[in-house]
């Protein structure tokens, strides 16, 4: 990384430690400075799952725009963050066959088999280079079938089970106390591990299988743990946040657009911090408008699809 990448990355990391120390002493909650329970019960935990849930999102929207040669890409649009929601569908809705003391990682581990499953039966779905257009259908035929799935899920569970499944599918970084929050930074810890010994990889991958081949990468054996650390990034955020949208697909682009550049070694820790500053921003906008009708979701939703559709305009306009 030359000196320029290096204090573009350092800016930005600055901007978002920024924000969330604004976060942490700014709210819509009347407080003094020496009350524990709004700033570390409610305040850290949400600033610090903001922080790791957007840059996890952010990395794997990355990981699967290079996996699949498509920059439109992400675990949204392509239905993983459904699978996952499907996963945790089951385990909420089927929460009678689970010990209640097991709840807490029973939904984190059925988030990920959800999101792997998705993530297998895309690669098998797309053995050729088919269009992005055509991708993001195929991950909205996805998506629909699994939305059906829960609809019919919901016909045998309880009201309780139902109404802790709507809340959860809302999307928020606030659900996670701080009891439970060491369980959210472990699991999340544990799945950005992965991302240290891909870089070079991944560049030679991007380049194409055959000349990732020629390298002496064992490409099944590469998209495999591709496919495994994408599936853990977006379970772990999905189990505790809910199906949180566009964040994977943006952060990568707007990654390329500051560094100039495609080395995977720099953007993917520029994407992680894009990723936080992306989720934090949006806290913080729904601290300074506090409005009661908006969610994370809902906010991230009226950002990102407008960006997704000038995007869409502008590769048609320079394919004609």
């Amino acid at each position: 990384m030359n000196l320029i990448s290096f204090n573009k990355l350092t800016i930005l990391a600055v901007i978002t430690f920024v924000i969330m120390s604004v976060l942490f002493f700014y709210g819509d909650v009347g407080f003094s400075y020496n009350d524990p329970l709004i700033l570390w019960h409610l305040r850290f935990p949400k600033i610090i799952v903001a922080f790791f849930a957007g840059g996890m999102l952010a990395s794997a929207g990355l990981l699967l725009q290079v996996f699949f040669h498509n920059p439109l890409a992400g675990p949204d649009l392509l239905g993983i963050n459904a699978g996952a929601s499907l996963g945790v569908a089951l385990a909420i809705m089927g929460s009678a066959f689970f010990p209640a003391e097991f709840l807490v990682l029973t939904i984190p581990v059925m988030a990920f088999l959800g999101a792997m499953a998705i993530f297998i039966l895309l690669m098998f779905l797309v053995r050729k280079n088919i269009s992005k257009i055509s991708l993001i259908i195929l991950g909205l035929l996805i998506s629909s079938f699994t939305a059906s799935t829960v609809s019919v899920l919901v016909n045998f569970s309880t009201s309780l089970q139902v109404k802790n499944f709507l809340s959860w599918s809302m999307g928020t970084f606030k659900d996670v106390t701080l009891e439970n929050l060491p369980i959210f930074v472990g699991l999340s810890m544990l799945s950005l591990v992965g991302l240290f010994f891909i870089p070079k990889k991944l560049n030679q991958f991007m380049i194409g299988e055959n000349y990732a081949k020629s390298m002496g990468m064992n490409v099944k054996s590469f998209k495999l743990s591709l496919i495994i650390i994408c599936s853990l990034l977006v379970s772990v955020v999905t189990a505790y946040c809910g199906p949180v949208v566009f964040i994977g697909v943006i952060a990568p682009h707007l990654a390329r657009a500051l560094m100039k550049k495609s080395d995977v070694r720099i953007l993917l820790p520029t994407v992680f911090f894009f990723g936080s500053f992306l989720a934090l921003s949006s806290e913080l906008i729904l601290v300074l408008v506090p409005v009661n009708f908006l969610s994370t979701n809902s906010l991230l939703g009226l950002i990102g699809a407008p960006i997704i559709a000038l995007y869409l305009i502008r590769d048609q306009r320079r394919l004609q």
